[in-house]
């Protein structure tokens, strides 16, 4: 028998069949022994049901156990990925987006700090990034140093930034639990970074500071066709008050007193969006976030970026990309300290 707990990689899928080997194969390749892994996919048009069917008949009878599930009709993600975990039996869940993938030793890594830290209910490591066409880059670290971090300082840390997808997160379910409890609001784009919130007010966090995740970079997703429509700069809105009213009902000061300063980097991101919109000739989305920026932030329209937008606004097409080259909006570049009171685990520190 195995004693080592059971994880349950959670596979929600939908059209993504070009991508769905690389996940799957990653998922079964673990290093880690006893893993059930869940694909539930959202009734595609493409092939990536019988993808997943391929997979189950090649792994029948063997130690990885694969269970392939198919909705009749499209559900939504959220829906999808509940079915998932419903669907599911271990006592750590990792929700793999069906384009990304992880490396070797990510769910052995975070296990042991999971069965050795019971007060944290999530493990965050870093990431790589992967495009359409295979190649990857490395980031910057968000911390400096793996750590495990106090929920509420990483709550307050949550209110300025969302700093990991589903594919860099181990949970406890027990922790899990709680969270859906105490979840009150559903968002179409910033739901993981909402989840992300919930589950540092229910527990500590831990961070492993090497990338043990492919993140996936790619145009023509749900993210992006918010960005344009601006449903994603309102929704981010709406979820830092969110953050504010749970932070209250946890008593938690820390996210609170961030509050303001959450609300006024929004201005910041409308910025980065409007350049994006530039970039991609999408000039009537453009003027809208220039023109909501000082909404958020009224000092912005002070900011050398901000009036070079505005200029860029009465370019013809040949002047605005000599004028956009110029501009440069602001990037991470640099990895953080871990906030304090953070216990340092040496032994994940990458050298």
């Amino acid at each position: 028998m195995n004693k080592k707990p059971l994880v349950s990689i959670l596979i929600p899928n939908y059209n993504y069949g070009h991508y769905l080997e690389n996940c799957i194969e990653s998922a079964f390749n673990q290093t880690y022994p006893n893993i059930e892994i869940i694909f539930q996919d959202n009734n595609s048009t493409d092939n990536s049901y019988d993808i997943a069917l391929k997979y189950e008949k090649k792994y029948r009878g063997t130690h990885r156990y694969f269970s392939v599930g198919k909705n009749k009709r499209n559900l939504g993600s959220d829906i999808n990925s509940n079915i998932c975990r419903e669907r599911s039996e271990g006592k750590y869940l990792m929700y793999l987006s069906s384009d990304d993938a992880i490396k070797p030793t990510c769910i052995e890594r975070c296990v042991e700090i999971m069965e050795k830290y019971n007060n944290v209910g999530m493990v965050m490591t870093h990431r790589d990034e992967i495009y359409e066409n295979g190649v990857s880059t490395k980031t910057p670290s968000f911390y400096n140093k793996s750590c495990i971090i106090p929920g509420e300082e990483q709550a307050a840390v949550f209110m300025m930034a969302g700093i990991a997808v589903p594919s860099q997160l181990l949970l406890r379910r027990s922790t899990m639990d709680l969270l859906i409890k105490r979840r009150t609001t559903a968002f179409q784009v910033a739901g993981d970074w909402y989840n992300n919130f919930l589950m540092a007010c229910c527990g500590d966090v831990a961070y492993i500071n090497e990338a043990l995740c492919y993140y996936r970079v790619h145009t023509g997703s749900e993210t992006s066709e918010s960005e344009e429509n601006l449903l994603g700069i309102f929704e981010h809105y709406q979820l830092i008050n969110c953050f504010k009213n749970t932070a209250e009902s946890f008593n938690l000061k820390k996210p609170l007193e961030r509050y303001e300063e959450a609300v006024k980097k929004l201005g910041s991101m409308c910025l980065r969006y409007t350049v994006k919109m530039l970039k991609a000739n999408k000039i009537d989305s453009a003027k809208k976030y220039l023109y909501i920026a000082p909404v958020f932030d009224e000092s912005i329209i002070n900011n050398k970026i901000y009036i070079d937008l505005k200029e860029c606004l009465e370019l013809d097409m040949k002047e605005l990309k000599n004028k956009l080259e110029k501009i440069s909006t602001l990037t991470r570049k640099i990895s953080y300290e871990p906030p304090e009171g953070s216990e340092i685990i040496e032994m994940y520190t990458v050298k």
